[in-house]
């Protein structure tokens, strides 16, 4: 088979993907529907999302589903400009961006603090899409009593930066959601205006509900972290929990939290209530943001209980009965990436196939596909990692002892092998997480080892003088002395390879999701693979 290289991929998708590539936290995976709230966006862009706690197979696994929004939405402000600024109404996936319109307006005062002369006049609002290129959707100005009222044009329904200048300086901005016809209004004063500022709509009152509920919640989870929960009861607490951020999604229909909500309710049902989540898929059959979700949740559920084939009559079937094709895009690369994350290598071939035949003319589609095809082709589970060679540090009490560590090093234990960009807000947040897991898993002699992106070596110290080094990390710069981009296909971050005692990869994961590494660890105790 010709397998394209990475130069050519790159080219392909240069378009799409430049304005993301190698920013940290800015990730444009394929295959990261396999948990759910991940997936999102026209450029397959996903969501970091994480566990809140890992103290057992138990509290781990239903942490997962419990906690894994929490971490997000505590970033949401900054994470919105990269998710939710190309969603759509009638799915995930929007592959022609329409034109919506609404009223924005509101007032903006100012207080003794700014010093000039224009009184309650003169700020300048803008909303921006940084999505591509930065483009201007809206301008308005204060008047004298610091009222502005304009419409503003945007792609679609999602998240937009909002910046205020004043004396051709900006002094304050944040993020807003906008949405065909959803009227918003602004109050705020200067200076303090960010953190403090009413914005008053139908979806960015969805949102700070959901924000609501996930504030308590994050809260039932520290609970169960620090053993205040049985863990006989978990599975009660997380139906409880999963119709409650239900109820967000009945409640606030059509919102970018509706969807998200709905997409966590979800993840706490699956693998352990599949009645109530069947029900529940089957009750919003005719939604298409929850045929977007049938297509992930629904087929792994049907797969567990049924077989394969029967899945792939359940996703068939949500294919033939949507009215959208982009929905019907989003399921065809669904199942592909289900496919590849279950190791069903050879379906994966022959879906591909499938999807080229069908999308294969569309110039984001053929991006995509030419990214998930190296994947399936050349890091498959059960093919040989390929090799590397590079110096780390570890440490050693009062310095850092440098040594060369390559594949042939780690052979004879499991081990797991990330690279990451230390400068990632979701993985800082994430750090304690994997640090307990080695704590656990080096105990059945799993090795862990960081390929840190950075070329600073300030900077990788810094990381680690302040939250400790418990395993092996790559010296500053040897990742961009390498040809591991290409080799590993790492257009995200972080990517980590879970690899067997001879070097084979078990799974490659996408993303910040800790808690799908615990779950494989745990397969391979289980199965025996450690001894």
């Amino acid at each position: 088979m010709n397998i394209r290289t990475m130069k050519d991929r790159k080219q392909d998708g240069e378009k799409h993907y430049n304005k993301i590539l190698k920013k940290p936290g800015c990730i444009k995976k394929p295959g990261c529907i396999a948990w759910g709230l991940e997936r999102f966006s026209k450029h397959t862009r996903r969501l970091p999302v994480e566990g809140g706690c890992i103290t057992g197979p138990v509290v781990g696994q239903a942490a997962d589903r419990c906690a894994n929004l929490m971490s997000a939405l505590r970033a949401f402000p900054l994470l919105l400009l990269f998710f939710l600024a190309n969603c759509s109404g009638s799915g995930e996936e929007e592959t022609s961006r329409t034109v919506a319109e609404t009223r924005v307006h509101g007032t903006i005062s100012i207080n003794g603090e700014v010093n000039d002369t224009l009184g309650h006049s003169g700020t300048e609002v803008y909303i921006l899409d940084f999505t591509g290129s930065p483009d201007t959707l809206y301008r308005a100005y204060t008047d004298s009593d610091g009222v502005f009222d304009a419409r503003a044009t945007f792609p679609g329904q999602g998240a937009y930066t909002l910046h205020l200048h004043r004396n051709q300086r900006r002094v304050a901005d944040t993020t807003l959601i906008l949405a065909h016809r959803d009227t918003v209004q602004i109050e705020g004063v200067l200076p303090r205006f960010a953190g403090h500022a009413r914005i008053l709509s139908t979806e960015n009152e969805a949102m700070r509900t959901l924000n609501r509920v996930e504030r308590q919640y994050n809260r039932v989870i520290r609970i169960a972290a620090a053993g205040g929960i049985a863990p006989d009861t978990i599975p009660h607490v997380l139906d409880n929990w999963s119709t409650i951020f239900w109820e967000i999604f009945e409640t606030w229909p059509e919102t970018v939290a509706a969807r998200i909500a709905a997409r966590e309710s979800m993840r706490m049902l699956e693998e352990r209530n599949d009645e109530l989540l069947m029900q529940r898929l089957r009750e919003y059959g005719d939604h298409e943001d929850i045929r977007m979700l049938a297509a992930r949740f629904g087929f792994m559920s049907v797969l567990n209980r049924k077989g394969l084939d029967s899945a792939m009559a359940w996703i068939d079937s949500l294919e033939a009965e949507s009215r959208s094709r982009d929905t019907r895009l989003r399921i065809a690369k669904n199942r592909i990436e289900v496919l590849y994350d279950s190791s069903r290598i050879d379906d994966a071939r022959v879906r591909i196939r499938d999807y080229e035949n069908d999308f294969g003319a569309d110039e984001d589609a053929g991006a995509w596909l030419n990214v998930i095809r190296y994947d399936v082709e050349q890091l498959s589970p059960g093919m040989a990692l390929p090799p590397f060679d590079l110096e780390f540090l570890e440490d050693a009490g009062d310095e850092a002892v440098a040594r060369r560590i390559g594949l042939q090093d780690l052979q004879g234990a499991p081990a797991m092998i990330e690279v990451v960009s230390l400068a990632d807000r979701m993985y800082q947040e994430s750090y304690p997480r994997l640090q307990t897991l080695h704590l656990i898993f080096r105990q059945e002699d799993v090795q862990f080892v960081t390929i840190p992106v950075e070329q600073s070596r300030i900077a990788v110290e810094a990381f680690y003088d302040e939250r400790g080094q418990d395993w092996p990390v790559a010296r500053a710069g040897a990742y961009a002395g390498s040809d591991l981009e290409e080799r590993w296909n790492v257009y995200e971050m972080p990517v980590r390879f879970l690899i067997d005692s001879q070097g084979h990869i078990i799974r490659k994961f996408h993303g910040h999701n800790v808690n799908q590494l615990l779950i494989e660890l745990n397969n391979i105790i289980n199965n025996g693979e450690i001894s």
